[in-house]
């Protein structure tokens, strides 16, 4: 092989990969997302630029589209399929409570979960970026109205999802809500961009039902996946998944390529076999393939992608749009397009949102990068549109990816301060009360929802001062009660009901987005049922056991983490302050008496020494006074350095996992 022009251009490649986000951290106040300057370098070592790079490397060429299937198999690993549940309403939680009369379709409107707003927002959006798509055929700038309107109808879940959690949003009815429109608008387009080309290539023909297979491929293995014949073998799996072998990662990448060579054999778009294959991955997964999750995103985000966004860059044609007057013109419309198709259809969040998150919703939508682009060069290579509108596009990308979040951080409403974050436990019992006094005796702000008046009444008469109680049922519309769960870091459910406990637990899940629900199930047999919505379970015929065991070989860690009277507590905290990145632990001045316990950093656990280093976005693990760990808290945070509130990880003694925005 000659080595020169072989590997040369790919070290400048990887060079650009490398130098691109140091220069972005040195100029932060420009904002940009690494993959838009990657972009940026493309253009200035590729054929607009000094041409360096060309399209014509094999060796690049393939690399970049392995890239770009990379980053479709990831984005389908991202998705949680416990927040997918259709929201399914009634009266389970509404037991002995009186209803109010209203209008069914009042209702309905106000009822509307996430995936119902998501859904009916893409539909708007296609419609809408059809309209865009007849106009520009109209002006011979392409030849497929559809294959237009499903470019313009991509939205960027990769950019989506960082700018939530980074905002504390990502929780909360209004963050799902987002985050499933961009997941919708995602998997839908790249379904139907698959059926367009299928059709473009070959004309409507039965042929286009084969594509079906990938579905039925898909649910064979998620059905052997999840049999209990199978669960030996990902025991052996992971006893086998030492450094050298790396067997996970190597299964993740079979996964992936079977799905990515049927795609291609069955005459659809790689990139949905690919996609596909993640979501595949992540409904099978379990929390100990956390630790392969993170690799997989290491070895793409680490090597593949970047050169697949660089490669995007170096094959863009700024001649052909210069020298294209009509293109030059038309680029402010289709920005502002790009925006209309996202902004007008966001106006459904008003049935569930203010305007401020209205708009702001919209503009965050709005975004678009490797999808589009993908699409775009699709387009291209199909000769469905020029030369001059896919760079058009590319540009529309690159606007949208960089105004869009800015925007978004402008108008969206903050979070309210942390202290209103109380814990909800629903069920105003004996156990429910219990729970609450507990949760009270640990410093948390707890409140206790129940449908019953009666249960209602006599808990504020059993319950301490500084304990909420509310006569709700999780399917009221009652805002003070959407508000509450919005941002509530925990979710407790204590009703002897299985079949009540599943509904709460659904709907905080599916409506409210909160993370930490943990549930009451005496039915052993239905476990399963909330474990697939990632419910924490404690169930007193398997549990009870455990805490005993617990107590006879550790009983002052059962004691550290259970007493409420010795103003000790274990607390969890994520380090977001950049002054502590690669800090070593002797160097931190702690407060008080509080001492680092462990650090989990990308789902492993490290245990803590002098000189180990800090990094941000690490997840620490604290005992000591209950005092001092709010001094901790702030340390870490950097809240009383910048004056900001941001997301924060709390675990009180008992156990109970929560975030504070």
């Amino acid at each position: 092989m000659d080595a020169e022009a072989g590997f040369a251009p790919l070290l400048i490649v990887i060079a650009l990969a490398f130098i691109v986000p140091l220069l972005l951290v040195r100029f932060k106040r420009l904002r940009l997302p690494i993959v838009v300057g990657e972009i940026l370098a493309g253009i200035v070592i590729g054929r607009s630029g000094f041409g360096w790079v060309t399209h014509e490397e094999p060796l690049l060429t393939l690399l970049a589209e392995f890239g770009f299937v990379f980053l479709m198999f990831l984005a389908g690993t991202e998705i949680d399929f416990a927040n997918l549940n259709v929201e399914r309403t009634g009266n389970l939680s509404n037991r002995g409570a009186r209803t109010e009369p209203s209008s069914a379709g009042a209702q309905g409107l106000r009822r509307l979960g996430p995936f119902s707003i998501g859904l009916l927002s893409f539909l708007l959006t296609l419609a809408l970026s059809t309209v865009v798509g007849l106009v520009l055929v109209r002006l011979g700038l392409v030849r497929n109205p559809w294959m237009m309107a499903l470019i313009m109808s991509t939205t960027s879940l990769g950019v989506v999802m960082p700018v939530l959690k980074e905002q504390g949003l990502s929780r909360g009815r209004f963050g799902q809500t987002i985050l499933i429109a961009a997941l919708i608008a995602d998997f839908a387009t790249m379904l139907l961009i698959t059926i367009v080309v299928a059709t473009v290539s070959h004309g409507l023909r039965l042929d286009i039902l084969l594509i079906s297979v990938l579905f039925v491929v898909f649910f064979i293995l998620y059905r052997l996946g999840i049999m209990d014949s199978v669960q030996a073998v990902r025991r052996r799996l992971d006893d086998l998944s030492h450094a050298t072998s790396r067997l996970k990662i190597r299964g993740a990448f079979t996964v992936m390529l079977l799905f990515v060579v049927l795609a291609d054999t069955l005459g659809g778009e790689i990139i949905l076999g690919a996609f596909i294959a993640g979501a595949m991955l992540s409904l099978i997964s379990t929390r100990e393939d956390m630790e392969a999750m993170h690799q997989l995103e290491a070895v793409g985000f680490g090597f593949f992608i970047p050169i697949f966004f660089i490669m995007v860059g170096a094959n863009f044609n700024l001649g052909v749009l210069i020298g294209s007057p009509r293109a030059l013109l038309l680029l402010p419309f289709l920005v502002l397009a790009a925006f209309l198709v996202k902004m007008l259809p966001a106006l459904l969040f008003r049935l569930q949102f203010t305007w401020r998150e209205t708009f702001s919703a919209g503009f965050l939508l709005s975004s678009r990068l490797s999808l589009i682009v993908a699409a775009s060069a699709i387009g291209l290579q199909l000769g469905i549109i020029s030369e001059s509108i896919n760079a058009m596009i590319i540009l529309v990308a690159i606007v949208t990816v960089t105004a869009a979040p800015l925007i978004f951080n402008r108008i969206v409403p903050r979070a309210p301060a942390a202290a209103l974050h109380p814990i909800v436990v629903f069920g105003a019992d004996r156990i429910g009360i219990q729970v609450a006094e507990q949760l009270l005796g640990h410093h948390e702000h707890v409140l206790i929802v129940d449908a019953d008046p009666n249960q209602v009444a006599r808990a504020r008469q059993r319950t301490s001062a500084g304990i909420d109680v509310m006569q709700a049922g999780i399917d009221d519309d009652d805002r003070a009660l959407g508000e509450r769960l919005d941002q509530a870091p925990a979710v407790v459910v204590t009703s002897a009901d299985t079949d009540l406990n599943l509904h709460i637990c659904r709907a905080a899940r599916t409506r409210y987005g909160v993370n930490h629900i943990v549930t009451l199930v005496t039915d052993s047999s239905r476990l399963a049922e909330f474990e697939n919505i990632n419910v924490t379970v404690f169930n007193p015929a398997l549990d009870q056991a455990a805490l005993l065991s617990l107590l006879a070989r550790n009983p002052d860690i059962y004691e550290l983490l259970t007493r409420t009277d010795d103003n000790k507590e274990v607390g969890e905290f994520v380090v977001y302050e950049p002054s502590f990145d690669d800090k070593a632990l002797r160097e931190i001045d702690l407060p008080g008496d509080v001492l680092i316990l462990s650090i989990r950093r990308s789902g492993e656990f490290i245990v803590p020494r002098g000189h180990t280093q800090l990094e941000q976005g690490d997840h620490l693990t604290l005992v000591g006074g209950f005092e001092h760990l709010q001094e901790a808290r702030k340390l870490f945070s950097g809240i009383e350095a910048r004056g900001e509130v941001v997301e924060e990880v709390v675990t009180g003694k008992s156990g109970y996992a929560f975030s504070e925005s």
